[in-house]
């Protein structure tokens, strides 16, 4: 067998894996619509999970690992976008608000 077929039959297996993994949860709660609405509530805490998974290591971590060291410029930029998306419920406004901050530090600091 090619290793172009050995691959695709590999991505065919894995897909059709994850197909009946997602498929075996629905089926065994009956319908989608139940599943959904009981786990609505979960799922709106997914994509600030996610965001700050992605940001507070770039945040904190300014320099390799082995060089801990915090800049003040960056936690007072993340504070500023962390207020800014309380109030204002958007994702644009934050980010922008966010740089923009730490853009200013960084200019006067200059």
């Amino acid at each position: 067998m090619s290793d172009n077929l050995q691959l695709w039959l590999l991505f065919f297996a894995v897909g059709l894996g994850t197909f009946l993994i997602r498929l075996s949860f629905i089926q065994l709660h009956g319908s989608a619509e139940a599943l959904i609405a009981r786990s609505k509530h979960i799922l709106m805490l997914l994509p600030p999970a996610i965001l700050a998974a992605l940001c507070i290591p770039a945040i904190i971590f300014t320099r390799p690992l082995t060089a801990y060291q915090v800049d003040y410029f960056q936690l007072l930029a993340a504070l500023v976008a962390i207020l800014i998306a309380k109030f204002s419920r958007s994702v644009f406004w934050p980010v922008m608000g966010g740089m923009l901050c730490l853009w200013l530090l960084r200019f006067i600091s200059s």
